[in-house]
C-alpha cells in the first residue's frame, strides 16, 4: 500500500514502541522473538480501506483499545486466525500446533499482546514527550478483517482524511507472523501532538 512519508519524529515513536513492545514479549514467552517494525506511513482513510477489503483472506481476531489522556488515539492490533493460534501455543509455551480452534485463550493471548502494545506505545509518549496517556482494556473481536477495519474507521472517517499505518511481523523462533496496527488520532490529536513535538 502506497503512502506518504511521515515526519521522523513519528517514525521514531513508532521504532521505540515496538521496540519496547519486543523485549517485552521475549521476556514473557522465553523464546528466541523480536516484534520487526516494516513500514510507518500515513494513508488516505478511503485508500487503506480498498486495501484492507481487498487483501482481506479470511477472519482476524484483534483488539481494538482507547488510548486515552492528553492525545487521544484509537489503536487497532490484530492477526489473522491461523496466527493468533500459533501465538496462543507461544503464550502458553504449548507444542506447537496444540491450539487447533479460536477460544478463550486465544482471545486471551490476544488481548495480552494487544495491553503490551498499546502500553509501550502510551510509554513512548509519557517518558520521551511528557504526554499523559494510558490504554483502556481491549475490546476484543473476530471477524473478517476489512470489517473489523470498517469498525474501527466508524467515527473517525467522517473527520479526518488520514491513518498513521504500522505494519509489523513478530518473528518467534524463525516463524514469521505477520500483524497489523493502526493508530487514529481523535478528535484534535494530531494537531496538539503537531505542537507538543514540534512539527508545525
Amino acid at each position: 500500500m502506497a503512502g506518504k512519508d511521515v515526519h521522523y519524529v513519528l517514525r521514531l515513536v513508532a521504532k521505540l514502541s515496538i521496540d519496547k513492545a519486543s523485549q517485552v514479549l521475549s521476556k514473557m514467552v522465553r523464546a528466541g522473538s523480536k516484534i520487526e517494525l516494516e513500514k510507518v506511513y500515513l494513508a488516505d482513510i478511503s485508500k487503506a480501506t480498498e486495501n484492507v477489503m481487498a487483501s482481506d483472506r479470511g477472519a482476524v481476531v484483534g483488539a481494538f483499545v482507547d488510548l486515552v489522556g492528553d492525545i487521544p488515539f484509537k489503536f487497532l492490533f490484530y492477526v489473522d486466525s491461523q496466527d493468533s493460534m500459533m501465538l496462543t501455543d507461544l503464550i502458553l509455551r504449548r507444542p506447537d500446533g496444540a491450539t487447533k480452534a479460536i477460544d478463550v485463550y486465544t482471545m486471551s493471548a490476544v488481548q495480552e499482546l494487544g495491553n503490551i502494545l498499546s502500553s509501550a506505545i502510551t510509554n513512548v509518549f509519557a517518558s520521551d514527550f511528557q504526554v499523559a496517556m494510558k490504554p483502556t482494556p481491549p475490546k476484543m473481536v473476530h471477524d473478517y478483517a476489512s470489517t473489523v477495519f470498517q469498525e474501527f474507521l466508524m467515527d473517525a472517517a467522517t473527520e479526518q482524511n488520514e491513518i498513521l499505518m504500522i505494519e509489523s511481523t513478530f518473528r518467534v523462533v524463525k516463524v514469521d507472523i505477520k500483524c497489523r496496527m493502526f493508530l487514529l488520532p481523535k478528535n484534535d490529536a494530531q494537531k496538539t501532538l503537531a505542537n507538543i513535538i514540534g512539527l508545525n
